[in-house]
């Protein structure tokens, strides 16, 4: 009889054992199952449609009509007094002179029209619009009119403007109108449904609709002028008199100003973020000049040849500081690198100049910097952007020739460069600076091959000038070769300078 009880309960807990088990890994396979669920989102109203009749509807009455007239003195073979970018459309309708039958070709004067779009931002007449809305041609004045949804017209007179940021605040004297509500882009999300309205290629009060297709869109990288821009990027329609118009989010609000296009895309389009317009509304309604800080620096993306060269993993790089501008006062050096300004982490030239932008001229900024591996505070007080300098970078007559022809070229055979980092130098003499036509204010080693199978031809150029290697300044192809056999295979960083003007810029050459 015991030996039966033994039995039965032995086998009872060997039962229970295998459930507990069985449980455990059960459990373990369900609570697996469950963290590798995927990615879904829970959405609320599927069944109704956003309210975009609604928001044209309220918002259509504070969306305005703006022609602006201007004369220009018309020359043989004038061109497009704007530029003309092919990158970017700026919507224009279409501002060329044109001459006519009667009257000589030469110095005429032409009557020069263009149209863009604005938006009504206070019940007394204040209108938000882009800059390039409101300029004249070749710097003259231009008489600006305004056309609202009733139709009723007025002059305008120009309160402010900001060219960089390419926004301008205009006035009609009239009272009691419809205004929009100024929003908030930072809280924008990509994917956000938007409307635009606007009065594209003169067909007043066009409503188009789509979603923010993308954040911080920089100028510089799509190839405009100032990097200034950090651009939302719509799929809403967009296109020539739009310029000026509101981007609004399903609430009415005005979360951009429309500026430009992909003039080679279709439905890629850009506004101005409303928050850096709110930053320097004070400064257009003043009718001051718009204060932005400015530190004096190139800056560099700091990709995995600055990172293994320089030991630093996040941050901008400083690839050149001008002389007497506020970096160089605040003691910053070439070849470091801000890791953050007052404390705020800093990981493109973008967000550098997107926050130093954004102080004002005098403020006092604190630049985190690795120097040489060790990590540096250094304050700086910033400078303005309007006035930043333009060094000339054409040589006196008598400034001193670069150095002379009979340098050895046997110290070159001893350093195979092409093979080592896939570009070949020779001594900045009088030959080569005819050949390249070099101005001679340059000091160093001229570039005379660059192998396309390098990593070199996507930074360097024959007939640069290579004036720095590191920090060491050189000027002879001795010193030249003596810094690179420093290096001994790592990352070369050098200061590479144009054959004319003030372009230089510090790169990063990876070995072969």
């Amino acid at each position: 009889m015991n030996r039966i009880v033994k039995q039965t309960l032995g086998l009872s807990l060997f039962a229970a054992g295998c459930l507990a088990a069985g449980m455990g890994l059960s459990y373990h396979w369900v609570a697996q199952a469950q963290e590798e669920k995927p990615v879904t989102v829970s959405v609320k109203g599927l069944e109704s449609l956003p309210p975009i009749a609604e928001v044209a509807e309220r918002l259509n009455p504070t969306v305005v009509s703006i022609k602006n007239t201007s004369f220009a003195k018309r020359r043989q073979g004038m061109q497009n007094p704007f530029g003309g970018e092919d990158f970017f459309d700026f919507f224009f309708d279409g501002r060329r002179p044109n001459p006519s039958p009667n009257q000589p070709r030469g110095q005429e004067e032409q009557r020069v029209m263009a149209g863009g779009s604005g938006v009504v931002i206070s019940s007394n007449g204040e209108i938000l619009t882009n800059h390039h809305v409101i300029e004249g041609v070749q710097g003259s004045e231009a008489e600006i009119e305004v056309k609202l949804s009733d139709g009723r017209t007025f002059p305008a007179k120009v309160l402010g403007k900001d060219k960089e940021l390419d926004i301008a605040l205009i006035r009609i004297e009239a009272n009691h109108l419809p205004f929009a509500a100024l929003g908030d882009s930072e809280k924008s999300k990509v994917g956000e449904w938007v409307v635009a309205i606007g009065n594209p290629l003169g067909l007043d009060h066009t409503v188009t609709q789509g979603i923010i297709s993308a954040k911080g869109r920089s100028a510089r990288a799509l190839g405009g002028p100032s990097g200034l821009e950090s651009f939302l990027q719509t799929d809403a329609a967009i296109n020539r008199g739009n310029s000026g118009g509101p981007l609004l989010n399903l609430r009415g609000e005005v979360i951009g100003i429309n500026t430009a296009i992909r003039a080679d895309g279709q439905n890629i389009g850009f506004a101005v973020p409303i928050d850096m317009v709110k930053r320097v509304l004070r400064d257009l309604r003043s009718g001051r000049p718009v204060s932005r800080g400015y530190l004096g620096i190139s800056t560099g993306e700091l990709d995995k040849t600055y990172q293994e060269a320089l030991n630093v993993k996040q941050g901008v790089v400083v690839s050149d500081v001008v002389r007497d501008q506020a970096a160089d006062k605040g003691k910053v050096a070439r070849l470091d690198v801000i890791t953050a300004i007052d404390g705020q982490k800093i990981k493109s030239p973008d967000e550098l100049v997107a926050f130093i932008a954004n102080k004002r001229s005098g403020d006092t900024v604190t630049l985190t910097v690795v120097r040489d591996g060790k990590t540096i505070q250094l304050p700086v007080t910033l400078g303005d952007r309007k006035d930043m300098q333009k060094v000339d970078g054409e040589g006196g007559e008598n400034e001193k020739e670069g150095p002379d022809s009979k340098e050895s070229s046997a110290e070159g055979k001893k350093l195979n460069l092409e093979k080592l980092y896939g570009f070949e130098v020779a001594p900045l003499d009088a030959p080569s600076r005819h050949q390249f036509t070099i101005a001679k204010d340059r000091k160093g080693v001229v570039i005379t091959f660059v192998s396309a199978r390098s990593a070199a031809a996507e930074k360097l150029g024959v007939g640069n000038v290579i004036s720095a290697v590191g920090t060491k300044n050189i000027e002879t192809l001795q010193e030249f070769y003596a810094e690179v056999r420093k290096v001994q295979g790592k990352p070369l960083l050098l200061l590479v300078r144009a054959q004319q003007g003030n372009q230089q810029v510090t790169v990063a050459i990876p070995p072969r």
